[in-house]
């Protein structure tokens, strides 16, 4: 069938097969070798920052080690205990400690980051290879558009998240759901679950359009039930348990314009629901989602059904007062890339799904639908769980109602306003428009459609980058290793491994690999028992960089350091290219 379609002879559609496979390949090597040298070399030169890079070795050390999740960079328990469950529930530390079995470095959690999001580019080309099995060279361009995207960008160069694995894992997640390989899908959805809190409700909406599109009920209700509940546990039990004590509110903060609290903002959205507009309709969050749609040439929007996952994602970067959420990078996009890639692919589909239709090759554009693509039978896959089919019975006959509602109070206002004759002009312009695109696809085939669609794509992709390079740039290293970090890795040797040290927000992450560390200006470091805290043994700060991300920790910085020198409580014992390093004075 596709020899005969391929308009054009057997080699050339299989010189563009190969091709396509030769561009993914070059295209993932390249992002290895760049993106994996930039991370390396931004830890090397001490660019990386403690929050967060040296909070997740930290987490990934102390868990090898025996230490479930603890971390000490917050020092003094703003957000409960000592330990990554107060702020995140991320269980997936538990297998990324496994990384650090033949020796500890944060260098590995950057490699493994690398590596991930590079392996999200194979999912995105078969994904695109089976919607569009006519157009082999549309698949390394959305394989481009994916690895190119500034959110995957940033949330490369900027440390490592366990967040960010979940861009793969979703884009597998989709493509073992397609090749209908359920255990796989299961698996990677769990996957996904244990890498953040909200994921589990991802998951669940990921669910839910698996039901829909892929017609599996049982299993799809399945893992809707269990990614609520496992978001539901963490939110409401595993958080609350470890935050008792906690200084701050466990990152409510950012979203107090719709109330002081979740409850208060339920109230004041249910009584006052223009609020949301009001937070929502910004020029910056309206710049953020053309910037997520961008990259893709805005074909999601001709698929935004794929867009449903990404409601929690969207939720909690918009409605944040907190800019850095909606920015464009950063790792908080993490699960919205997957379904905007996934979402451009059905819209290209669609789109020559159209094109076929209006040029009339009715064979072509068969292997275009929906039903073809995803491989759908006309009978469910599987046993519905009992209860299941009326409950999905009794939404469907609301939506229904809701409709017939609609289109009778549409038909009162035609009436009503008069408005018979603006629709009969719209329906003439529209046949008018109609007839026009029929012409022009009569002009314009596939292939030469597919032409046009890859230089918008290119030049997308471009204005993308260039939109978003000041941000990206300040992420990058401007320069290789040299004299000055070989003077710094040498009073770093000096400290002890066991030593509780306070360290400034760049040479954080190099020290992180012990039980006790902090961020100066803290002197302490917090344990699990309140009022025995750990006191710190060492500071070392570098007078180059005295502000780390965190203001809060910068606005008396220098302060503090001259203080406890005046004081005699530190003493400094060595000094190199800017850097300080001290030691209590024993009394």
């Amino acid at each position: 069938m596709i020899k005969r379609l391929s308009s054009g002879s057997y080699f050339s559609f299989l010189s563009q097969k190969r091709l396509a496979w030769l561009l993914l390949a070059l295209m993932v090597i390249a992002y290895v070798l760049i993106l994996g040298d930039q991370s390396i070399l931004r830890y090397d030169v001490f660019k990386a920052t403690g929050f967060d890079l040296g909070n997740m070795d930290q987490a990934t050390w102390n868990t090898l080690h025996g230490h479930l999740f603890e971390f000490t960079n917050h020092s003094d328990n703003w957000y409960g205990a000592p330990i990554r469950l107060a702020q995140h529930v991320e269980p997936i530390f538990l297998l990324l400690a496994g990384l650090y079995a033949f020796g500890a470095d944060p260098r590995i959690l950057l490699i493994f980051q690398t590596v991930m999001l590079a392996a999200g580019a194979l999912p995105v080309f078969l994904l695109a290879r089976k919607s569009l099995p006519t157009l082999p060279l549309i698949a390394p361009l959305m394989a481009l558009g994916y690895l190119l995207a500034p959110a995957v960008l940033g949330e490369n160069l900027f440390d490592f998240h366990p967040l960010s694995l979940v861009t793969p894992l979703l884009l597998y997640a989709v493509l073992a759901l397609t090749y209908r390989r359920y255990v796989w899908f299961v698996i990677l959805c769990v996957l996904v679950a244990i890498c953040k809190e909200e994921m589990g409700a991802v998951v669940a909406l990921l669910a839910l359009v698996a039901i829909w599109k892929y017609r599996i009920p049982r299993l799809g209700t399945v893992i809707f039930i269990g990614g609520l509940v496992w978001t539901l546990v963490a939110f409401l039990v595993i958080k609350p348990h470890y935050n008792v004590g906690a200084q701050q509110d466990n990152y409510w903060y950012r979203y107090e314009a719709l109330g002081t609290s979740p409850a208060a903002a339920i109230v004041n959205i249910l009584g006052h629901p223009w609020i949301i507009f009001g937070v929502l309709v910004t020029l910056d969050r309206l710049y953020y989602l053309a910037g997520l749609l961008r990259s893709t040439g805005f074909l999601a929007l001709l698929a935004p059904e794929w867009l449903i996952p990404t409601i929690p994602s969207l939720a909690i970067n918009l409605l944040t007062a907190d800019s850095f959420q909606h920015n464009g990078v950063y790792h908080y996009h993490a699960a919205i890339i997957p379904f905007v890639i996934i979402a451009a692919i059905h819209g290209a589909r669609r789109l020559y799904l159209y094109w076929y239709g209006l040029r009339g090759e009715d064979a072509e554009q068969e292997l275009y639908r929906e039903d073809v693509v995803l491989g759908r039978t006309t009978h469910a896959a599987g046993k519905p769980i009992p209860g299941s089919v009326a409950l999905f019975k009794l939404l469907r006959s609301v939506v229904l109602r809701l409709v017939n509602w609609l289109r009778r109070g549409w038909q009162f206002l035609v009436q009503r306003l008069h408005l018979a004759r603006v629709r009969a002009s719209l329906q003439r312009r529209g046949q008018l428009l109609q007839e026009r695109m029929k012409n022009l696809a009569r002009w314009l085939p596939a292939s030469g459609l597919q032409g046009v669609l890859s230089v918008w794509f290119v030049c997308m992709i471009v204005l993308n980058i260039v939109v978003i390079w000041p941000l990206l740039n300040s992420f990058i290293a401007d320069h290789r290793p040299g004299p000055r970090e070989q003077h710094i890795q040498q009073l770093l040797d000096m400290i002890p491994p066991d030593a509780v040290v306070s360290a400034g927000g760049n040479i954080n992450p190099h020290l992180t690999e012990r039980r006790y560390v902090t961020v100066f200006p803290e002197l302490t470091v917090a344990t699990f028992t309140r009022g025995q805290d750990k006191i710190v043994d060492y500071v070392i700060v570098d007078l180059d960089n005295a502000s780390p991300e965190n203001k809060s920790y910068s606005d008396n910085f220098l302060d503090v350091l001259n203080q406890i020198q005046r004081s005699g409580e530190f003493k400094p014992i060595a000094q190199a290219d800017g850097v300080i390093l001290l030691t209590r004075v024993k009394p």
